[in-house]
């Protein structure tokens, strides 16, 4: 069931969907992909935005007893990557929770906004307006151009369908070799053939949908928000296994430059790193430095596609699991622990060590 819905993540039929489920899903919801979610259990208001990977109304097991609580949320609601909202919340309208947050409705108002473990509240934030019909009321012809732009993601997956008959179209030709030639080279070369082919196919793609992409903000209503959506999910659902047999080879490095990663030499890059990767041209990882993190170099916040770049300096370590916003620069040989969140446009000093959530000295 999670194989076949995330097609749908993020896309106007996501709702329906959990709708069908058991859901009750309000008007005008943007919902990515939930988590541990038992969807008759969810009771979601107006308006809401519900980024990626978030935990929602997950049952308490304890002592052998599984608790499944109604999760209530109000309308106008952010929710940032990773948020956590255990199950039996009931939450108030118009409040934002930063990425990896955890909801708690006993301190939590209307109007606030809030971020970190504990979470603390933010006192000021940015809000960038748009036009209405860039992000709330969507004209018809807004809505023409995202359903067709959503609809293009069913024929991702005719790419690897196509090199898989290529492979094996290769294989039938040189079947007649001698079966040591075959086994020691045909196959090897149709498999390289048709990987570099593969990836040929999906840089070119990248470069012809979005270009050389800038920091800049676009509504989710446009038309480049929807071709960004495609992208990351042709790469995630398609690329992204593949590419990640590259792990730990130059052969990896090279392909990110291709795709608009500044990739510096004798980088080390953690597993499974390029299974995702929504923002190649906003990373840069200069000499020496250790990347095994997690990059958010973009936000939705008030439906409004935010981009910015993200460098690690020369000899810097990430460690793994932690996250950096968009705008992180994270100074020459300095240390960020494990499971840390590096804070938007927050610069790390040289030379010292990180940790927590948001980072602190240590």
């Amino acid at each position: 069931v999670e194989k076949g819905s995330q097609w749908l993540y993020g896309t106007l039929f996501w709702p329906f969907w959990l709708r069908l489920a058991g859901a009750r899903v309000g008007r005008d919801c943007e919902i990515s992909s939930l988590i541990d979610t038992v969807p008759e259990s969810l009771r979601i208001g107006r308006k809401n935005f519900f980024a990626d990977g978030i935990y929602i109304g997950f049952p308490r097991v304890h002592r052998g007893t599984v608790t499944v609580a109604s999760t209530e949320f109000g309308s106008n609601t952010f929710f940032g990557n990773g948020v956590i909202v255990p199950g039996g919340q009931r939450l108030p309208d118009d409040i934002l929770l930063g990425i990896c947050t955890i909801a708690d409705q006993k301190t939590m108002r209307s109007g606030s906004a809030w971020f970190g473990h504990p979470a603390f509240e933010l006192p000021h934030r940015e809000v960038v307006e748009y036009d209405a019909q860039f992000t709330f009321d969507p004209t018809p012809w807004r809505y023409t151009v995202r359903i067709f732009w959503e609809l293009m993601r069913f024929a991702v997956p005719a790419l690897p369908a196509v090199t898989v008959l290529a492979w094996f179209a290769l294989v039938t030709a040189w079947s007649a070799v001698p079966l040591p030639l075959f086994l020691l080279v045909a196959l090897p070369a149709a498999t390289f053939i048709c990987g570099v082919a593969f990836t040929a196919f999906v840089v070119v793609t990248k470069w012809s949908l979005l270009g050389k992409v800038q920091p800049a903000m676009h509504p989710l209503w446009s038309s480049w928000a929807s071709r960004w959506d495609l992208m990351c999910l042709a790469w995630h659902l398609s690329a992204g296994p593949i590419v990640s047999q590259l792990d730990g080879t130059l052969m990896l490095n090279a392909l990110l430059r291709a795709t608009g990663v500044n990739v510096g030499r004798r980088v080390v890059l953690g597993s499974g790193f390029a299974e995702d990767l929504p923002d190649p041209d906003m990373l840069t990882f200069e000499d020496g430095c250790t990347v095994d993190c997690l990059f958010q170099a973009h936000t939705f916040e008030d439906r409004v596609l935010k981009m910015d770049r993200i460098a690690i300096r020369a000899g810097a370590t990430v460690g793994n699991n932690a996250v950096l916003l968009y705008g992180a620069d994270i100074g020459a040989g300095a240390r960020v622990a494990p499971q840390s969140v590096v804070l938007k446009h927050e610069r790390l000093q040289p030379g010292l060590t990180y940790a927590g959530f948001p980072t602190r000295p240590v």
